[in-house]
Order: structure tokens, then C-alpha cells, then sequence
């Protein structure tokens, strides 16, 4: 009897396999916030553009979407910034250099940064910032193209402020660093309010104005609404719904934001693509279980 022909195993997709990683260098930045610069054991890591998110494992325990922080022409390692907030996170912030972990990816919509021209605002609440690095790293290697840039950094206390290490380095890159916190403090003499109501009051030219926004989720809503409500085009408004990705690759359904789902569509998408969903407030117990483990 003649035996059929097997079928040849379809081809796997490399960046779906996970590939074990080797911590350099662990940086504590802000309380229960560390910064992992890891390397693959087994060669160079992939290229990848700012807003991506690897999807980051403790062994033995499980994995979560994180965004590569490092900035994009470095190519001997990714950052990934870490905020201590469940089982996974927990075992991932407290590797030092030597340990190891794996990673796979990187999947994802990026920032769309083919932005000529215009003024860039980039709006960042707390951990927010993470996922905006890269791309503010971007904007000031390419600082002649566009007319400004300017960064909002928002964070409940000064002790909370990501990167505050790194803000004058930005500056002298030509991005104009703009820092508030939620309430007055002793000694503090910035700006005090949340970031939407920092948006109100920029001098800003809403028509040529494209915007980069990553914080909470009511955060990106008031102050997406907030550069509306100024004439900003809700299309020139991209945020990062990073939070929402659970399996990084579409397929748990786990992410739906209403007609998207973030693994495969995003995680950065147009305001007028999540305008309705995001309005929509999640029940409390729901959003616990959703709390965002990253």
C-alpha cells in the first residue's frame, strides 16, 4: 500500500517562539518601577520600532506584554520598564544581571512618527512614559524635521516622575521637557495638575499639531478630548492601549477594545478608532482583574 505524501509542517513564525534572554544591567527608577536591560543568549535582538511591545516571561510563571523602552538605533539590547503589580511583574523586577528570562516578539502597531513638519506633543502619565521613550529618543535623534516637540510628563508626586534622570538630556536633544504633578508639594516648584489640564493651557498651534499619548486609561481620554476641544484633529491623536494585550498575538480574544482587538490591530491606534470605548467605564471588579500587569 502506498502510503500519501506527508504534508510539510506549515512554517512558524520566529518571533513567536520565545527565545531566552540574560539580564545586564537591573535600574531601579521610581518605587516598585525597574528597568531590565536584557540581551538573547543566543545572538542579536531583533529590530523594532517604538511602541512595540515583547512579550515578557518569568519562567515558571507566565508572561506579560511589555513595551521595549530602549531606544530604536540601539541594537545590541532592549529596555524593558517594569512596574511590580502582579504574580508575573513580581518575579520579573526583582532579576538582577546574570538571570535570565525569555522574550518573545516584537509585535505591534508602532507610533506613527512620519510626522514632518508639525508640532509633536507627547503626553505621558505616570508608567506611560515607558511605552513613549522610544519614540521621544526618535524625535530628538530626527529634532530638524519637525517645527517642535514637546513632552508632558505626568506623575502623582516628584518621587514618581520616570526618567527624571534623562529629562535634560532630552532638553539638549531640542525636546522641551514639561513636568506636573497631581497636587501641591513642599519644595516643589513646577507646574501642579493633572496633564489634560496642562494641555489646556500650552501654546500650542492646533492645526499642525500631532499627538502621542499613554497614561491610564481616563488620562488619554480627557486629554485626547482636551487637544479636541482646541481644534488638535482627532486623527493627528495617537495613543497606546498596551495594557489591554494579554496574549500578544491575537488569538485569546482577551484584549477586545471595542471593535479592535489590541493584540492584532494595535497597540497604538487613532483616537476616532477608540473614542466610544474608551468612554465606556468598566465595571470596578472587571477592572481589577484587568489591572495592567506591566
Amino acid at each position: 500500500m502506498i502510503s500519501a505524501p506527508a504534508t510539510a509542517p506549515a512554517a512558524v513564525d520566529p518571533l513567536l517562539i520565545p527565545r531566552v534572554h540574560r539580564v545586564v544591567e537591573a535600574v531601579p527608577e521610581i518605587p516598585d518601577v525597574v528597568t531590565l536591560r536584557v540581551v538573547p543568549v543566543d545572538g542579536p535582538p531583533p529590530a523594532f520600532l517604538p511602541a512595540q511591545i515583547g512579550m515578557v516571561g518569568a519562567f515558571g510563571i507566565g508572561e506579560a506584554a511589555i513595551s521595549i523602552s530602549s531606544a530604536p538605533d540601539v541594537t545590541d539590547h532592549h529596555d524593558y520598564t517594569i512596574r511590580r503589580a502582579g504574580a508575573i511583574t513580581g518575579a520579573l523586577t526583582v532579576l538582577g544581571p546574570g538571570d535570565e528570562l525569555w522574550v518573545r516578539g516584537p509585535f505591534g502597531r508602532p507610533w506613527d512618527l512620519d510626522l514632518d513638519g508639525p508640532d509633536v506633543l507627547v503626553l505621558a502619565g505616570g508608567i506611560g512614559l515607558a511605552p513613549l521613550r522610544s519614540a521621544v529618543a526618535s524625535l530628538g535623534a530626527r529634532r530638524d524635521r519637525f517645527a517642535a516637540v514637546t513632552l508632558v510628563v505626568g506623575a502623582r508626586r516628584p518621587a514618581d516622575l520616570l526618567y527624571a534622570g534623562q529629562y535634560d538630556g532630552w532638553r539638549q536633544a531640542g525636546v522641551e521637557v514639561v513636568t506636573t504633578i497631581d497636587r501641591p508639594e513642599p519644595g516643589w516648584a513646577g507646574r501642579v495638575g493633572f496633564v489634560p489640564s496642562v494641555v489646556e493651557d500650552l501654546d500650542l498651534d492646533p492645526a499642525r499639531t500631532a499627538a502621542l499619548v499613554c497614561g491610564p486609561d481616563v488620562m488619554m481620554r480627557l486629554a485626547a478630548d482636551a487637544l479636541v476641544a482646541r481644534g488638535v484633529p482627532p486623527d493627528r491623536i495617537q495613543l497606546t492601549l498596551e495594557r489591554n494585550m494579554q496574549c500578544g498575538n491575537g488569538l485569546c480574544g482577551h484584549c477586545q477594545l471595542g471593535g479592535l482587538l489590541v493584540c492584532r490591530d494595535g497597540p497604538v491606534a487613532r483616537y476616532p478608532d477608540v473614542a466610544r470605548a474608551l468612554a465606556v467605564e468598566e465595571p470596578v471588579s472587571y477592572t481589577h482583574l484587568r489591572a495592567h500587569e506591566t
